[in-house]
């Protein structure tokens, strides 16, 4: 089975679950073995959770998998953290760990601050911070953020989406060479829309405009919190605010990773190996 055969027989043995909370429709996956849990909030630039599908699926034969769908309609960090509150009260989990990557790792940051209850460890991967007492670097790069979320809007005009993907998938295919992975790549950018890019720049302009995290946060999480990080240079996420991210933390395991955004979703093992060694 080669990998965008995989992709497809991962949907097809993974269907969306739907959970009704008062007026609040929230679409889920909860599958796997084990006694741990796991929620996942995954997902990068023109990449949805789905993507790192043989992560997943390297993870589920140990722990119990939560994935969710980001509402579209739900476009605040505080709105989501909270669906995922009403998603475990039904699912009567009261504990677990929460894995976040890229604009998922803002909301495992606040999910973990605000619902403590829940979290037993938290692991984060290229994802953004805002700290009180970050340094003039760090505050900078988050300015850099924020203005150029603000300029996609007018950029957008000039240079539509369909343009991004095309020159993204171009670059993908200077760096692969089996067609097949290159097929699932051609499928996740096709399903990448413009409501997508939406909901993920309000998120992490939410996280670095709302939120500001300080040490006393993360110290019920005092050795049980790894953050990961790897060559990606993605522009909302990166290494650029790892310092910042490991300063606010209480005694962080801090782990390199050979690996990127392309090729995590294509082999994703190391990684999977250091979670594994993390929760046992």
């Amino acid at each position: 089975m080669n990998l965008y055969e995989g992709y497809i027989d991962y949907l097809n043995r993974h269907e969306w679950l739907i959970y009704h909370h008062g007026n609040e429709v929230i679409e889920y996956r909860f599958f796997g073995n084990g006694k741990k849990t796991i929620l996942m909030l995954l997902g990068s630039s023109m990449f949805s959770s789905d993507a790192y599908y043989k992560l997943i699926e390297g993870l589920e034969d140990d722990y119990q998998i939560i994935t969710i769908k980001y509402p579209k309609t739900k476009t605040t960090i505080h709105e989501i953290i909270q669906r995922i509150s009403y998603l475990l009260n039904h699912l009567s989990i009261d504990c677990l760990y929460v894995i976040g990557a890229s604009h998922g790792g803002g909301l495992a940051q606040v999910f973990a601050r605000d619902y403590q209850k829940y979290v037993k460890g938290l692991i984060l991967y290229n994802t953004l911070t805002k700290t009180k007492h970050m340094n003039a670097h760090s505050s900078e790069v988050i300015d850099q953020v924020l203005e150029a979320i603000e300029q996609l809007k007018e950029l957008r005009k000039l240079m539509p989406l369909s343009s991004i993907k095309e020159a993204l998938l171009a670059q993908i295919e200077e760096v692969l060479t089996d067609q097949n992975d290159i097929e699932l790549f051609e499928s996740l950018i096709s399903d990448y829309k413009e409501d997508d890019e939406k909901l993920q720049m309000d998120l992490i302009k939410d996280l670095l405009t709302n939120y500001e995290f300080e040490d006393q946060d993360f110290q019920y999480l005092s050795e049980s919190v790894m953050v990961l990080y790897g060559h990606d240079d993605d522009p909302f996420g990166g290494t650029e605010l790892i310092e910042s991210l490991v300063e606010v933390l209480t005694n962080p395991i801090l782990e390199f990773i050979e690996s990127d955004r392309f090729s995590l979703v294509l082999d994703p093992n190391e990684m999977i190996i250091k979670i594994k060694d993390f929760i046992k």
